[in-house]
């Protein structure tokens, strides 16, 4: 995650970047999402048994954080792991896989003692040094190796060639240590295209098991936008192993890219996990647990890095909680289905996402990109007796539509209508005047 001030900088050229794209939600193909799909990045929290409850209840199977060099080895040879296998240790026993990410460097490299986020190839050996004594201690436990985090944004000080050389050597030295290890290449600040190709040409992506992007965007559409180019970007070059989202957020204050606050925190929500779904992505690491501060107690308000989270650090939940929830619930397990519904005189402007989930239980997201409802017609053609439920995105409450074996009426607007029902059936949406 990056510095508040650094995202203020960037938002013009963003702003230009962003102007003009396609708001398709929807991917190509059937996509069964796997049972450990979720996770959710805690580590403004102590991560006591309250933490981890609190994970299971939203969902989450995956953890993140950085076990930084300068931490487990601040003087040459001086190895400290203490704080790190009680980590493990936790995060083993409360049932969530754990993603590490190997970065930055030590400050007994150089005379002047300070960080140079900067390896050439005189400190990558000491930088091997130190992957391979974590793999190797954690081998087995950890489930995923990270290499670096965002090189491409403020992380990394040194050239894109330092960087893509110790990538490749890193990536080698983690699949020669532990060969059943999940590797996961890039970890980049959004997706440029230039550094991702310069990755895959110096070798940097031959020992992965995946390539992982952090999709900051102004909302949604945009997010999933960049999945779309990721894909044409790897397919351009070869590289079909799964894409991981190991980052992925809205600030609910400060500068940012976008200034919805709390009110659409529960729309984007919905929006970004069902897109990145439906787009086929391996997983999909929510960025953040926690803010920094309880509401109304930030001491600067136009610092972003302090509203990412889910919950506040009293345990008091933001709006945008019980969507995350709700979606994991329904999401996790399901199968996407692309070609369902089917649609006959529904406009352009209105996403469908439909998912088949475990048993029986049929999921359909609905939303417009326009501000206006519309009405549409729908036939969920479910089960005989079961009912078409509507659940809130605020609060999670359902409310029952009607039966679920009788065309229903919706009104479809800006915020996504999460349906649900039972039955075998194939779904139909139609236009009013139809």
């Amino acid at each position: 995650m990056i510095r508040a001030v650094l995202y203020a900088a960037a938002l013009p050229v963003l702003c230009v970047l962003f102007s003009c794209s396609s708001l398709s939600f929807a991917g190509p193909d059937p996509y069964l999402i796997p049972e450990d799909f979720f996770g959710i990045s805690p580590d403004r929290s102590p991560l006591n048994k309250e933490d981890y409850d609190l994970l299971d209840n939203f969902g989450a199977v995956w953890i993140r954080t950085t076990v930084r060099w300068t931490g487990v080895e601040p003087e040459e040879g001086a190895w400290d792991f203490a704080r790190w296998d009680l980590y493990v240790e936790k995060a083993k026993a409360a049932g969530k896989k754990i993603i590490f990410i190997l970065g930055f460097d030590s400050e007994w490299l150089y005379p002047d003692r300070r960080e140079h986020r900067d390896l050439t190839e005189r400190e990558i050996p000491y930088f091997l040094k130190y992957v391979e004594q974590v793999v190797s201690r954690y081998r087995g436990r950890v489930d995923a190796f990270e290499i670096w985090n965002e090189p491409n944004g403020f992380f990394w000080y040194g050239s894109n060639e330092h960087f893509f050389a110790l990538s490749a050597a890193a990536a080698k030295k983690i699949k020669e240590v532990d060969p059943q290890a999940t590797v996961l290449a890039g970890s980049t600040l959004w997706v440029p295209r230039s550094f991702l190709r310069g990755m895959f040409n110096a070798g940097a992506f031959e020992h992965t098991d995946g390539i992982s992007v952090h999709p900051y965007a102004s909302d949604p559409a945009h997010t999933v936008k960049q999945i779309r180019k990721l894909k044409k970007i790897l397919g351009a070059v070869g590289y079909n192993r799964p894409i991981w989202i190991t980052e992925v957020g809205y600030a609910t204050g400060g500068i940012y890219f976008s200034f919805n606050g709390l009110k659409r925190y529960p729309e984007y929500i919905v929006k970004t996990l069902s897109g990145l779904a439906a787009q086929g992505v391996r997983s999909a690491v929510w960025y953040e647990l926690m803010d920094d501060y309880n509401r109304g107690e930030a001491p600067n308000r136009w610092n972003p890095s302090y509203f990412f989270g889910l919950i506040y650090p009293d345990k008091t939940v933001k709006p945008g909680a019980e969507a995350f929830m709700l979606s994991t619930r329904y999401l996790t397990g399901a199968e996407y289905r692309p070609e369902f519904p089917l649609r006959e005189g529904v406009p352009g402007s209105i996403t469908s996402l439909y998912f088949r989930g475990p048993g029986e239980t049929k999921i359909l997201l609905l939303w417009n990109s326009r501000p206006r409802q519309i009405p549409l017609r729908l036939e969920a053609n479910g089960a005989a007796g079961e009912n078409l439920v509507r659940h809130s995105i605020e609060n999670g409450e359902a409310e029952i539509l009607g039966p679920a074996d009788r065309a229903q009426t919706v009104h479809v607007g800006r915020d996504p209508l999460f349906l649900t029902w039972t039955g075998e059936g194939t779904p139909q949406l139609t236009g009013h005047g139809r």
